[in-house]
C-alpha cells in the first residue's frame, strides 16, 4: 500500500530514519500489519520521563483518506531538519499510529472494519480479537502513561457534511476553557481552521470513541478528535476552493507548530488566549450548547455555535428479519369492541341476557357478509427473505430480484380463497429459480393467470 511504500522510504532515508522507529503493533483480522512510529531524539537519555508523551492516531475509518493525509504532513515535519522540529523532538516523545484499520482500507470499506463495526465505538471495551487495532493501541497508551505524562491525544478524521478543519473536544460542565485552548491557538496558527465550528459537548452516543475514553478512562485532559471537511473551508482566501493533499498536508505542519505554542515556556501567548476566551465566553454562556453534528450522527446544525431546531424525526424502518408475516400481510377488518354494560344496549324481547335486538319472530338478523378489499399497494411475505412486492399495473417488483417480473394478467401470490372468486382454478404453477431447477426457496410459488411471460427470470413451470 501507499502507506508501507512511504514507511519504506522513511526507514531507508539516511536524515529521517535516525529520528524514527517503527515496530508492528499488531496483526489485523486479515493478517495486515498495524505499525507504530516513535519519533522523538534518540541521542542522549532518549528514555528520559521528563519528556511528555503526544499520540496521535489516524484512519479508523477506511473511507476518511484526507485524515493520511494530514498525517503525512505531521510525520514530514516532525521528521525534518527545521528548528522547530527539532524542540520538540528534544521534548516529546511522539507515538503515531498512522492506520488503525488497514483492514477496512484494503477492502474499500467507508467507515466499518472487517467484522462490519465502526472500531470508533469500540474504544471503551474493545475485544483483543474482534478489535485488535483499538485494544493494543489503548494497552500502548496505558504502558506509555506508566512511563511519562501523556499530554495530548489526537485522532484524525474526515468530515463529509460541514466545511473547514475543526475539532471536537471534550467538556465536564464547569466554567474552565482549558479544554477549549488548544483548538483555539490552532485556529489562529492556520486559516483551514474554524473555531466556530469546534464542539466541547460529550453526547452519549460518543461516550465510546477514542478521545472521550482518553479524556474519561485514561485522564488525558486534552483529547480531541481532528475533522477536515471532505469539501474545503469558508475563509475568504479559500472560499468555493476544495481541499487538496497540499492543504491537508499544510494542516499537518500547522498542527506540530501549534503543539510547540501550546506547550512552549513562554506562555504568554496562552495566557492571551485565554483571557480571549474569558470574554468571548462569559460566566454564563460556557455551557456545552455548540452544535456536534459529524457523520455519525443524523443531526443538523450549522457550527454556529447555537443549535438548529431538528427536523422532524423520520418513522423508524424496520429491518426485514424484524418483520413478523402477520404483520406483513395486509391488515384485517377489526371488530368494534362490545359493551363492558348491558345497560347501553337495547334489551332483547326475548330476555335472554344481552345481545342485538332480535325481530318479532324472535329471531336475530341474519349478518351482513363483510367484503375484503383487495391491497393495492401492499408489502406481502415472500419466503424467508420477506422481501416486499407491489401489485401495480400487471408488474411485480421483486427488490430482491433488482428487475420488475412482467406478467400478462393480475398476480396473486398465495391469495385467500375470497380473493380468487371467480377466477379459473387450474392455474400454471411457476417457481422463481435462476438456474431452473426448481425452487429455491427465496420465493413461494407463484399462482398465475395464464400468459406468463417468465424467461426474463430463468423460471421453470412446475
Amino acid at each position: 500500500s501507499d502507506l508501507q511504500h512511504y514507511i519504506g522510504l522513511l526507514e531507508t532515508d539516511p536524515k529521517r530514519s535516525h529520528r524514527v522507529r517503527v515496530r508492528k503493533l499488531c496483526d489485523t483480522i486479515a493478517g495486515n500489519s498495524c505499525d507504530l512510529l516513535t519519533i522523538t531524539s534518540f541521542t542522549g537519555d532518549a528514555a528520559s520521563s521528563d519528556r511528555r508523551a503526544v499520540v496521535i492516531t489516524a484512519r479508523v475509518h477506511p473511507g476518511e483518506s484526507n485524515a493520511s493525509w494530514m498525517m503525512k504532513g505531521v510525520i514530514d515535519y516532525l521528521t525534518g531538519d527545521t528548528a522547530d522540529a527539532r524542540a520538540l523532538r528534544d521534548h516529546f516523545v511522539f507515538k503515531i499510529v498512522p492506520m488503525l484499520n488497514p483492514d477496512g482500507v484494503i477492502l474499500g470499506n467507508y467507515r466499518c472494519s472487517l467484522p462490519g463495526q465502526d472500531l470508533n465505538r469500540t474504544w471503551a471495551s474493545p475485544s483483543k480479537k474482534l478489535h485488535p487495532t483499538i485494544w493494543h493501541t489503548k494497552a500502548m497508551i496505558q504502558r506509555l502513561q506508566e512511563e511519562r505524562e501523556v499530554v495530548l491525544y489526537l485522532d484524525l478524521h474526515g468530515h463529509s457534511r460541514k466545511k473547514n478543519i475543526f475539532m471536537y473536544g471534550n467538556a465536564d460542565g464547569t466554567r474552565s476553557l482549558k479544554e477549549r485552548l488548544f483548538p483555539a491557538l490552532l485556529s489562529r496558527a492556520s486559516d483551514q481552521v474554524n473555531f466556530e465550528d469546534c464542539c466541547f459537548k460529550v453526547q452519549k452516543s460518543k461516550e465510546s470513541t477514542g478521545r472521550v475514553v482518553a479524556w474519561r478512562e485514561l485522564g488525558i485532559t486534552n483529547a480531541y478528535t481532528v475533522e477536515a471537511s471532505f469539501c474545503g473551508a469558508d475563509a475568504p482566501s479559500s472560499i468555493n476552493t476544495h481541499f487538496d493533499m497540499c492543504h491537508l498536508e499544510q494542516f499537518g505542519r500547522h498542527l506540530c507548530e501549534a503543539i510547540l505554542d501550546f506547550y512552549d515556556r513562554d506562555q504568554s501567548r496562552v495566557l492571551a488566549l485565554l483571557a480571549d476566551l474569558e470574554a468571548k465566553f462569559p460566566q454564563n454562556e460556557v455551557g456545552d450548547s455548540d452544535d456536534c453534528s459529524d457523520g455519525s450522527d443524523k443531526e443538523n446544525g450549522d457550527g454556529d455555535g447555537k443549535m438548529k431546531s431538528r427536523k422532524p424525526s423520520r418513522p423508524k424502518i424496520r429491518k426485514l428479519h424484524e418483520v413478523d408475516e402477520e404483520e406483513a400481510m395486509p391488515p384485517k377488518p377489526q371488530r368494534k369492541a362490545k359493551s363492558q354494560t348491558s345497560h347501553s344496549r337495547a334489551a332483547p324481547e326475548s330476555g335472554d341476557g344481552p345481545g342485538r335486538s332480535r325481530s318479532k319472530d324472535g329471531k336475530r338478523p341474519p349478518k351482513g357478509k363483510k367484503k375484503r378489499r383487495i391491497p393495492g399497494d401492499h408489502s406481502v411475505s415472500i419466503g424467508p427473505l420477506r422481501a416486499g412486492v407491489r401489485l401495480l399495473a400487471g408488474d411485480v417488483h421483486a427488490p430482491n430480484l433488482g428487475r420488475p417480473m412482467h406478467i400478462a394478467q393480475h398476480l396473486y401470490l398465495s391469495a385467500p380463497a375470497d380473493y380468487r372468486d371467480g377466477l379459473p382454478r387450474d392455474l400454471p404453477m411457476v417457481h422463481s429459480s435462476p438456474n431452473g431447477r426448481g425452487n429455491l426457496g427465496v420465493f413461494p410459488p407463484l399462482r398465475l393467470c395464464s400468459g406468463v411471460r417468465t424467461s426474463s427470470l430463468g423460471a421453470a413451470p412446475r
